[in-house]
């Protein structure tokens, strides 16, 4: 270890003596090894070889009797390379969270960037659609242009939600919903699409899931369905595409639900089947059958989901004779004395919210106007600010009811202008209207102080049913 030449001898030399000679000058535990090692100790220290090269070493030191004879052993055992190896193993664990972070912020950037734009699009499309009296081939156009922002849109959420699941931060919220009701509104969703297609659309249940209610993220387990329901729909010519939900268990405190999605489409080859869940992949990579592919995310995302539930998507399929997905999942059953979070206004009250002043906080042009346009077609009083500064000195004059506000702006973002409102107004509702997909969404904006948040782009049914259940509801005089 001191690499000595053989000329050299430590043979006859006492321990201070060796320690005086090859011992670091800024080791560890310097002072006790230069005078007298303890009879039983351990310790690290670090010395220099007679070639002028440091290495690093645990001592153990021990004492035995042979006799009327009492010897001390001193071990001496090199771990440079375990130093060594721990400080690379250190380095590289630091620059894996320095690019992780990196990677975070631009994901969270790119987010932002990417549906900035498409809210202006789908905005627009939205808003022309409403237009009375358009004539068919520009409503076909479009619903094109809409349907195109629509699937981009959801790439853009895929490789987000990818991303999070990759990292092991994607968590489950908990909250109380009925089964058959969240699955009811996401078919609903999907009936254009399938009318489109003209591909029949079935939901069948268990006739006992209408009375069971269970705690939950039905936003996760809704976004599997609908992954499977959309690859279904895809793969699919013509045909049947069929939701099926079943209890395959239930007691006072836990239900075991069985979900498949099968369809009478393209099918997957045999050989296919074990590699669909795995990242990007392909199925009908190098075939005619290429033109149906898409990211190759979807499954992925709904296979990771499932485990994340505690379940495990599987699948069925032959080719050319369609394909079925599915799994089971126990949730835990909610409390009959919870009752869920429903507005009702008093019987004096008008749910009404024409008249009600909203404040728009959006530095994008664009965005601001298609915002601007469906609040006056609500017949609401709108004021308009580009960025916080504004903000804050539009609410020092004027009264809101409802305060929509960016995260992302110049001269001041959305939580600073936050903070300076709650300063003099706690109780004015303020929603997070933003474009940036961020993680822990819900915890991000409640310990911010937002009331709730919103993301771009938006529908416009989703927008006013938050705004009707967030703004004051009075009795209002139009006469």
């Amino acid at each position: 270890m001191l690499e000595l030449p053989e000329s050299e001898e430590l043979k006859g030399l006492y321990i201070s003596q060796v320690m005086m000679r090859y011992l670091s000058a800024d080791s560890a535990n310097l002072e006790l090894l230069m005078n007298k090692i303890p009879d039983d100790w351990g310790g690290e220290a670090d010395f220099i070889t007679h070639n002028k090269k440091r290495f690093t070493t645990f001592l153990k030191s021990s004492v035995f009797a042979i006799g009327d004879i009492e010897f001390q052993l001193l071990c001496i055992r090199s771990t440079t390379e375990i130093t060594t190896a721990k400080k690379e193993l250190d380095i590289y664990k630091e620059k894996m969270e320095k690019a992780a972070k990196a990677k975070a912020r631009f994901l969270s950037s790119m987010s932002h960037e990417l549906r900035t734009p498409l809210n202006g699009i789908i905005g627009t499309s939205n808003l022309i659609l409403e237009e009375n009296s358009l004539p068919e081939n520009i409503i076909n156009h479009i619903n094109i242009l809409r349907y195109s922002s629509e699937h981009m849109l959801g790439i853009v959420n895929d490789i987000l939600d990818f991303s999070k699941i990759d990292e092991g931060k994607m968590e489950l919220r908990k909250q109380r919903f009925n089964v058959k009701d969240s699955l009811e509104r996401l078919i609903k969703s999907f009936e254009n699409e399938f009318k489109a297609r003209k591909i029949e659309l079935e939901f069948t249940y268990d006739p006992d899931l209408a009375g069971v209610f269970i705690v939950s993220d039905d936003i996760k387990l809704n976004q599997v369905i609908a992954n499977l329901l959309s690859n279904a729909l895809k793969f699919t010519i013509a045909g049947i595409v069929t939701l099926n939900v079943s209890i395959e268990a239930l007691s006072e405190t836990h239900v075991s639900l069985f979900v498949e999605v099968k369809d009478t489409g393209i099918g997957i080859a045999q050989e296919k089947q074990a590699e669909i869940f795995k990242d990007f992949v392909q199925v009908n990579e190098n075939s005619e059958l290429r033109r149906f592919d898409g990211t190759g995310l979807g499954l992925t995302i709904s296979e990771k989901l499932v485990k994340i539930f505690g379940g495990q998507l599987e699948v069925e399929s032959e080719l050319g004779k369609g394909s079925r997905f599915y799994f089971s999942l126990q949730f835990e059953v909610a409390p009959r004395t919870v009752k869920a979070k429903k507005l009702v206004p008093a019987p004096d009250v008008v749910v009404d919210i024409r008249g009600v002043r909203v404040l728009i906080v959006e530095d994008n042009e664009i965005n601001a106007n298609i915002l601007k346009t469906f609040l006056l077609k609500w017949q609401m009083r709108v004021m308009e600010a580009r960025n916080g500064v504004q903000a804050l000195e539009l609410v020092k004059y004027h009264t809101f009811d409802i305060i929509l506000m960016d995260l992302e702006m110049p001269e001041m973002n959305g939580y600073d202008a936050l903070k300076g409102i709650r300063l003099t107004n706690s109780t004015v509702p303020i929603v997070a209207f933003t474009a940036a997909l961020l993680e822990n969404m819900d915890q991000l904006i409640t310990e911010s102080g937002f009331t709730d948040y919103m993301l771009k782009p938006f529908r416009p049914s989703d927008l006013k049913e938050k705004l009707e259940f967030y703004a004051p509801h009075r009795k209002i005089d139009y006469a």
